[in-house]
């Protein structure tokens, strides 16, 4: 190619590819046509092109198409995927709700088949949302993360989650929604059986135990450590209790067998040091006897 074609050679058009590939894909998912595999390949063109023109927004939104298709024929690992890279084209455009909004998607794709790796979509969500301070919208993100991680056991995930809440909502002067993620905390503490960090972690939230919410978690520490399954069932039916987060409060209606089966592991070990001690006292009182008996050792020499 001479310098001459070189010079007079025309420039792709971006633009009118993007809107082309866009058409297709459009008549590809439509009922009368249904070719759903092939529409997600157009809208992937679709929103290469689209990138390449420099117009990144609908780019991103083309690549969501895919995702969305993808998903509807539950190919849940490939949505999650398209779902990614659209929340990448998101950040690129500049739209940090939309890409935030896209991780959420992505996670939700594959929730069920890979848990660990949704939660972590789920918490890149709502980094998002924290590094361009717009915490008002991180609702959505937490609450999706955590009633995941308590749905499989992830216990100790979920008060670090709860734990980074409680700072959001710190920011967002969300009082009493701090409140009872504190309380929250404390719940989950007690469903382990720790006495111990639950009182701890009650203690470090400064003034929540002058709140509703703190006084609330002392009584249930009491009940624990008072061995009180009654008052622990009686407390975990008020509104205080039942109005946190649903996971939460299904946590905290579990609490009375906890109780019993920390009241039991404390008897239990009660009697089991009892046993111990009355053995440790046997044999030092055969020992001594032995030991301040010599007269018995002459008989039986002589």
């Amino acid at each position: 190619m001479n310098k001459k074609s070189m010079l007079f050679r025309k420039k792709p058009d971006y633009e009118r590819a993007a809107d082309c590939y866009q058409k297709a894909a459009q008549i590809l998912r439509s009922p009368a046509v249904k070719k759903l595999s092939d529409a997600v390949k157009a809208f992937e063109d679709a929103s290469n092109a689209h990138v390449k023109g420099g117009a990144q927004f609908f780019g991103a939104v083309a690549m969501e198409n895919a995702a969305n298709i993808l998903r509807d024929l539950k190919e849940n690992s490939t949505s999650c995927d398209r779902y990614k890279k659209a929340s990448a084209i998101y950040r690129e455009a500049g739209n940090a709700e939309k890409a935030a909004e896209s991780l959420m998607k992505a996670a939700k794709a594959i929730a069920e088949d890979d848990v660990d790796n949704a939660i972590k979509l789920y918490l890149e969500s709502m980094s998002i949302y924290e590094d361009e301070e717009k915490h008002i919208f991180i609702g959505d993100s937490w609450r999706a993360c955590l009633g995941l991680m308590m749905r499989h056991r992830k216990v100790d995930d979920a008060i670090q989650l709860l734990k980074r809440m409680i700072h959001n909502f710190e920011i967002l002067d969300q009082t009493d929604y701090m409140y009872k993620a504190q309380l929250s905390v404390v719940v989950l503490l007690l469903s382990k059986g720790d006495m111990v960090a639950a009182s701890s972690a009650r203690d470090s939230f400064g003034d929540f135990m002058m709140t509703r919410e703190g006084q609330a978690a002392s009584d249930l520490i009491q009940a624990f450590e008072d061995g009180d399954s009654a008052a622990v069932e009686s407390m975990t039916k008020t509104q205080t209790f039942t109005l946190l987060e649903n996971q939460i409060a299904r946590a905290a209606s579990n609490l009375k067998n906890v109780c019993e089966q920390c009241a039991s592991d404390m008897t239990g070990a009660r009697v089991s040091a009892s046993k111990q001690a009355s053995t440790a006292r046997k044999t030092e009182g055969t020992d001594q006897k032995q030991a301040t008996d010599p007269d018995d050792e002459m008989d039986d020499l002589l």
